[in-house]
């Protein structure tokens, strides 16, 4: 029993802010660390661990970006551009979504909620490839590009593999066989449980205690079949919860200003990105939208270079008002349901912060997400 474990875990929403006084892992993973994440969502801070790169490296914020070029979405133009009443239900969203993933052989992951469909042919994704493969993150190597370089048997297990209690499952299978030396493990299941529970205290407790136990039975068993075992859990972002909405879609609809003629936007739920077409657009949208009391600002060219979230194309819009963390943005479609938990708030908003804890001491070189890479890196 020579051969060595590491087993590297990415629990999407694993904040600092939900764990620093908690007793989660704590048999197996005591050392334990605040990670301060990037400007974006996961579209952003999972390829920033991958690759130890920033947004404005390997090109990532949010889902969506201004088409430079042809739009992937060209071919369903004439479907966008049907009356609202005709096509904006689940049913149609989801054939765009798939004849486009078809056609485009896209191996990535996007979704169109939020997007009204009348935009998509100005768009593009920013996902187009499966993330979690060598060469998925075209604009910069990855960790797969370096294990597939190095000749590393690994293991690696995500959505696109099945649910979390699968992989979890599946990796421990691994671990007994005891072929692999290096494991990635994605769970996205705390995502989706903060952002309709990060209100109730309790059950986010309790769906902690779920992952810690799970992942603690995944060490016991590597430490049956391996001489050496180390394990790195972390977060790519925290969750915040929920104290405030601004329906920023009613605001706009006052300015009687015409989408796309004049402009678009992209509503995010803690962004709200902009593409002008006309200064009286740029004038109006951004004196008259948002208000001293709602609490938030605009980026400025200096902050987005400073969080190297910058880029010369403006692909994530011409202006971008950010929320304050806890107030998101509703308004987007009927019947929408407001989240009790939401993330994507400035990367130094205490809930934005991710967590790390690992059962071997870390060092001192570890506080920010793109620092995790080089962690994988070294037990290559």
């Amino acid at each position: 029993m020579s051969k060595e474990a590491n087993i590297f875990v990415l629990i999407d929403a694993l904040g600092w802010e939900w764990i620093k006084n908690t007793s989660f892992l704590r048999e197996v993973a005591p050392y334990r660390a605040r990670l301060e994440s990037v400007l974006g969502y996961s579209t952003a801070a999972i390829p920033s661990i991958l690759t130890g790169q920033y947004p404005q490296e390997h090109g990532r914020v949010a889902l969506f970006r201004r088409a430079i070029g042809k739009s992937p979405f060209r071919p369903v133009e004439w479907i966008c551009k049907l009356p609202p009443s005709l096509v904006e239900n689940s049913y149609t969203r989801y054939a765009v979504k798939e004849f486009t993933r078809r056609i485009n052989h896209f191996g990535g992951w996007f979704h169109l909620l939020g997007v009204p469909l009348r935009l998509l042919p100005m768009l593009d994704v920013s996902e187009k490839l499966n993330i979690y493969e060598p060469r998925g993150i075209p604009e910069v190597p990855s960790i797969f590009d370096l294990l597939k370089d190095r000749n590393v048997d690994y293991g690696v297990y995500t959505y696109h593999d099945g649910p979390n209690d699968e992989l979890i499952a599946r990796i421990g299978r691994d671990l007994r066989i005891s072929e692999k030396s290096f494991f990635l493990l994605y769970l996205d299941g705390l995502d989706g449980f903060l952002h309709q529970h990060a209100d109730k205290a309790g059950a986010v407790a309790e769906r902690l205690k779920f992952y810690s136990d799970a992942l603690t039975s995944v060490y016991e068993v590597a430490e049956r079949n391996y001489g050496t075992v180390r394990m790195h859990v972390f977060g790519d972002h925290g969750m915040a919860p929920t104290n405030a909405v601004i329906d920023v879609h009613t605001r706009l609809a006052r300015l009687n200003l015409k989408v796309p003629d004049d402009y678009f936007c992209l509503l995010d739920s803690t962004m709200a990105r902009f593409t002008f077409f006309n200064d009286k657009a740029r004038e109006r949208i951004m004196s008259q939208v948002f208000s001293p009391a709602d609490g938030g600002h605009w980026l400025e060219d200096q902050e987005l270079r400073s969080l190297r979230s910058w880029f010369d194309d403006r692909r994530y819009g011409d202006a971008i008002y950010l929320m304050p963390e806890g107030t998101i943005i509703v308004g987007n479609s009927p019947g929408e349901i407001v989240s009790r938990g939401m993330h994507g708030f400035h990367p130094t908003a205490p809930h934005s912060a991710s967590a790390y804890v690992s059962s071997e001491e870390p060092g001192n070189q570890l506080g920010h997400i793109t620092q995790v890479f080089s962690l994988m890196a070294a037990c290559i």
